[in-house]
């Protein structure tokens, strides 16, 4: 790695890192066609010099050929566009024999191919009674990496990916960088031979990408692909800050300006750190944030990963966002996408980045999560072994099951329990291997784990407790072996629980015991540096020795008292530890830190049992009597603040008063759930008589707040417990970041039920 020294000739001039180089140049002259290849190209702050200059249009509409929305313009990509001899326009059917625009030959080719007559025109120029006119304006450079051809490549190893389905106009290769490194350069500025350029956003695709063109095969696979595995994005739009000229070889250098103020930075864009983000700006940090991430997604939960998997289509598998790009923009913070943090420096408060940069710092929040933890020597690259922790292994395991009859799945916590329902609502065979002698030994009481194995059984799945198999990937499937007797299923899926990613603090010098050491508030023995999340481990009254707690709630909780004590603002008692998990129509709650030895102290039994022991409670389907639990052994809890909010009058000028159902369908302290054509699923009761409607989804979770229930003048989330005022939608005693509940304004007009939308609303 080169030195920065001599690199920065003073404090207000950014710095430049050679990252990589350009392999390919390409110029598209015609929308829709294929292109050229160059070896150097003047560029200007519109592109590439008369680079979709022109568009092809219907000689008889005047309408834009537009292939992929149009199915007869699709064979456009068949034929190739180039400038010679000073700006001539020429075509090609087969890159070999060149006709020049306007010869009487091309133009027959073109129009039998397309079944009518078609003409080029210069952007700008007049076209019969209009403007010629492209079909969109976006930043004038796509750029695309070598990296994020191959991962392609790798996903889909039969078909033919080649740089010209995607049209980029500059192929680069930024080695070392992660297998989409482009994503780094997204609100960058960096410099391609003299011209300087800036990230902007990602490129979304269409489904040309799958179209035949010159030397490239039709294929499906790749939108489908790049829909489920690349949030059907590749590559990345560009502007232009400074013009100047591209050739092939230039060398691809990333500036970054030297701030003013040291920002915050957050290591890990998961939950955890992107809710301490979120909590900064709430609690009113005005102080510069960046989130680096290494994953090429913004962040996301990863609870509901388990439950994606449960489908027999191979398709896309839905994220639920933690910070949706809207609002990362909004909270003004900076997010680094596949760009890890790769050291510390402690005693200049500097961290340096996997893309060669480096970073001040005034406070570093460590939010690195964990690793899926691995049996060694099983996975021999057949494809059969996997773990489910990142987005990318729920999508490949997702693929993988949807062609599997039999799953092994190992381990008996959580994740295992999650995984193998997910396999049984689809009709998979389940074989579930556990060491220890019942399931979730390390978490739950036995009269719990004796539940939830009875169900798992009587759903189909076979339970085989303490015991070890030896495994071995074959070709063909997965094979365990116990005592000499050897079973066999397609995929094996290992859910033995992760490690905490701690590397990067023990390098730093922090005292870490699988996670890193803090206090109750996040807090290191370094008073910049703060950790969050499942790399965490925290002392509190009840752990002097400290604990990791990996659940949802937990980092919601851990990021707003980080935040709080980054900005020396005081922070509440910590509030009893909260746990979920959904296996088939079981919804399993905790409140308080469970004993895997505790004996209950009273019981309800029957389908919805619940359980109270010293100290914590469990529920199934029992939400309410969970949270119940949960804020007698608590109190008010005030660790997320409420934050004033201007909420718009709905009036006639701006909503519509529509009907939503017959006053009968209301019941006292009940939650009914309604479809409404415009507001989507609404969320309606009523409480002391009074009928009330909002939203039904809950602002923080997936989870419909008509399975819910009522406390006051408020309905509770039954997945995380967040409440929500019925009026006036303030939510209370909510994970940080939570929005506000939308809520209806009810008539009622004799005895139907009507509700006030805004105008424009539109069902989510």
């Amino acid at each position: 790695m080169q030195s920065l020294e001599g690199t920065m000739s003073s404090a207000d001039e950014p710095l430049d890192r050679d990252i990589g180089s350009t392999l390919e140049l390409w110029r598209y002259p015609v929308s829709s066609l294929t292109g050229e290849r160059m070896r150097r190209a003047p560029v200007s702050s519109r592109g590439l010099d008369l680079d979709r200059a022109y568009g092809l249009f219907d000689e008889d509409t005047n309408d834009i050929v537009y292939p992929s929305i149009q199915k007869h313009w699709n064979v456009a990509p068949l034929f190739a566009a180039r400038i010679v001899d000073a700006g001539t326009l020429q075509f090609s059917r087969d890159s070999e024999s060149w006709h020049d625009a306007d010869d009487p030959a091309i133009a027959e080719v073109m129009a039998t191919s397309f079944g009518r007559r078609v003409r080029a025109c210069r952007y700008g120029e007049h076209l019969g009674n209009k403007i010629a006119a492209s079909r969109y304006e976006l930043s004038p450079i796509h750029l695309l990496s070598r990296q994020s051809i191959e991962a392609l490549r790798r996903s889909l190893p039969e078909s033919e990916i080649d740089e010209r389905r995607f049209r980029p106009n500059i192929l680069v290769d930024i080695p070392d960088s992660g297998e989409m490194p482009e994503y780094s350069l997204l609100g960058k500025e960096f410099r391609i031979g003299n011209v300087r350029l800036r990230g902007t956003k990602p490129c979304g695709r269409c489904s040309f990408t799958s179209l035949e063109q010159q030397g490239v095969p039709e294929d499906r696979r790749v939108l489908r692909t790049l829909i489920a595995q690349f949030e059907k994005n590749f590559g990345i739009y560009c502007d232009v800050l400074t013009e100047g000229e591209i050739e092939v070889g230039d060398r691809l250098n990333l500036s970054w300006p030297v701030p003013e103020l040291a920002p915050i930075v957050i290591v890990g864009g998961g939950q955890a750190g992107a809710m301490t983000a979120k909590a900064l700006r709430d609690l009113g940090s005005d102080s510069p944030i960046e989130i680096f991430g290494d994953e090429r997604h913004a962040p996301y939960e990863r609870p509901p990963l388990s439950k994606s998997i449960g489908s027999r289509d191979d398709g896309k598998v839905e994220l639920t966002s933690v910070l949706p790009p809207d609002e990362i923009e909004r909270l003004d913070i900076r997010l680094h996408l596949n760009n890890r943090i790769t050291s510390i420096d402690r005693a200049n408060r500097t961290v340096e980045t996997s893309d060669g940069s480096r970073r001040a710092y005034e406070f570093l929040v460590l939010a690195t999560g964990g690793s899926a933890r691995r049996l060694p020597g099983i996975d021999r690259g057949y494809g059969h072994v996997h773990s489910v922790r990142t987005a990318e292994d729920a999508w490949h395991f997702r693929q993988r099951l949807a062609r599997s009859s039999r799953l092994f799945v190992l381990g008996g916590g959580w994740l295992g329990l999650e995984i193998a329902a997910a396999a049984r609502t689809i009709g998979c065979e389940v074989t579930l291997f556990a060491r220890q002698k019942r399931l979730c030994a390390k978490a739950l009481p036995k009269v719990v784990s004796d539940f939830l194995e009875a169900r798992h059984r009587a759903e189909g799945v076979h339970v085989r407790l303490g015991v070890e198999p030896t495994f071995r990937e074959t070709p063909e499937g997965i094979e365990a072996e116990i005592g000499g007797i050897i079973e066999r299923a397609d995929t094996l899926v290992v859910a033995i629980g992760m490690t905490a990613n701690d590397l990067l603090a023990r390098h730093a010098g922090l005292s870490c015991h699988d996670g890193v050491d803090t206090d109750q508030n996040g807090a290191t023995e370094d008073p910049r540096i703060f950790a969050v999340g499942d790399v965490a481990r925290q002392r509190g009254p009840n752990a002097a020795q400290g604990s990791r707690i990996e659940s949802w709630h937990n980092a919601n909780e851990q990021a707003a008292r980080a935040a709080r004590a980054i900005l020396s603002k005081p922070t509440d008692a910590m509030p009893p530890a909260r746990f979920w998990s959904t296996q088939y129509d079981l919804n399993l709650q905790i409140a308080g830190l469970p004993d895997s030895s505790a004996k209950p102290v009273s019981s309800l039994y029957g389908s919805a049992p619940y359980w109270e022991f010293h100290g914590f409670a469990v529920g199934i389907n029992r939400p309410g009597d969970v949270h119940r639990f949960a804020s007698r052994i608590s109190g008010p809890n005030h660790s997320s603040e409420s934050l004033s909010r201007l909420r718009p009058t709905l009036d006639d000028t701006n909503s519509t008063l529509e009907h939503l159902c017959h006053a009968d369908e209301l019941r006292e302290g009940q939650i009914s759930r309604f479809e409404h054509t415009s507001a989507g699923h609404v969320s309606a009761g009523l409480l002391d008589g009074r009928p009330f409607a909002v939203h039904d989804r809950c602002p923080h979770a997936d989870a419909s707040l008509s399975e819910g229930f009522t406390e006051g003048r408020r309905i509770v989330c039954p997945l995380h417990f967040a409440e929500f005022d019925v009026e006036t939608g303030e939510a209370f005693n909510a994970p940080p970041g939570c929005a506000d509940l939308a809520c209806y304004t009810v008539e009622l007009q004799g005895t139907e039920l009507f509700i006030r939308v805004p105008r424009g609303n539109a069902a989510t």
